[in-house]
């Protein structure tokens, strides 16, 4: 089992820390960087097939490095880290740091672990995730229509995506209370701003070499605009872009990116629905 989770909220910066750390000779990252194996029970199966979330089918052996699976069996997510020979074993699911259960379940299961977190300025989250969801095609809404939608209840749970994973110090607080001095706290706007100090805190929490990481390894996980926004969520819907996204070859990949996706002419915002925002995460956050 693993002994090193990186537990971050969503677009607050994991799959860039996950790339440093991945670098360090004491670090070894599994081939799926989310598994979300501790939090699968908030995972409807029919909304996970529906939505073609599952990256790689998590019943049979993993091949090669992929983002995102729920994995539900024990045996296939203990396979992840059974070949890995270096002193921290890590994984880095987002949907951690919102799961009540999470802690726990995994001080149960890797009971010497050390715990990472991760958080961002939940607007700026929010607003990140939006841009995501609609470059993978998963909405052409508004987002006040979206944040309508999550507020009213009308999102399958597994699917709220601007205010629940936004809401990081409940999560926090239980992580820290479960793990104690065996857990870190890093913020994403500190950590881009000085990646050599957050790397030391790490260090010292796993007691490592902190000159073992490489910070000029860089990692792409972007949030622009599809061309084709009717098309990427018909293909999204289907599966195909799912299908296409394994066979093509690598070298194909960075010319389709700059064909399907405008990386300058990003769709802008309304203020007044980041106003909606701000003040619905203001109300979360109160409570």
């Amino acid at each position: 089992m693993p002994n090193l989770l990186l537990v971050a909220a969503p677009r607050a910066g994991s799959t860039q820390l996950a790339r440093w750390l991945a670098t360090h000779p004491d670090i070894s990252i599994s081939l799926v960087k989310e598994p979300n194996f501790f939090s699968a029970h908030e995972f409807d199966p029919a909304y996970v097939a529906a939505s073609h979330l599952n990256d790689i089918d998590p019943t049979k052996p993993v091949k090669k490095p992929t983002q995102f699976a729920v994995f539900r069996d024990t045996d296939r997510y203990a396979a992840l880290f059974a070949n890995m020979t270096t002193p921290w074993r890590m994984e880095a699911s987002t949907s951690y740091l919102s799961c009540p259960q999470a802690p726990d379940l995994i001080a149960e299961s890797c009971p010497d672990a050390r715990v990472i977190l991760l958080h961002r300025e939940p607007v700026a989250r929010a607003l990140s995730h939006y841009q995501l969801a609609r470059r993978t095609g998963r909405t052409q809404a508004s987002l006040r229509s979206e944040l309508q939608a999550e507020i009213e209840g009308h999102m399958p749970y597994a699917a709220r995506y601007l205010l629940r994973p936004s809401v990081q110090t409940p999560g926090i607080a239980r992580f820290k209370h479960v793990f104690g001095k065996r857990a870190a706290t890093l913020q994403f706007e500190a950590m881009i701003k000085s990646p050599q100090t957050a790397l030391a805190r790490i260090s010292q929490l796993l007691d490592i070499d902190p000159a073992g990481f490489d910070v000029t390894a860089n990692a792409r996980n972007a949030g622009s605009e599809p061309r084709f926004a009717r098309l990427n969520a018909a293909l999204l819907r289907s599966g195909i872009k799912t299908r296409i996204r394994h066979v093509l070859p690598a070298p194909i990949k960075p010319f389709l990116r700059r064909l399907w996706f405008d990386d300058v002419n990003r769709a802008q915002i309304d203020p007044n629905e980041i106003a909606a925002l701000r003040s619905a995460l203001d109300a979360r956050c109160a409570f």
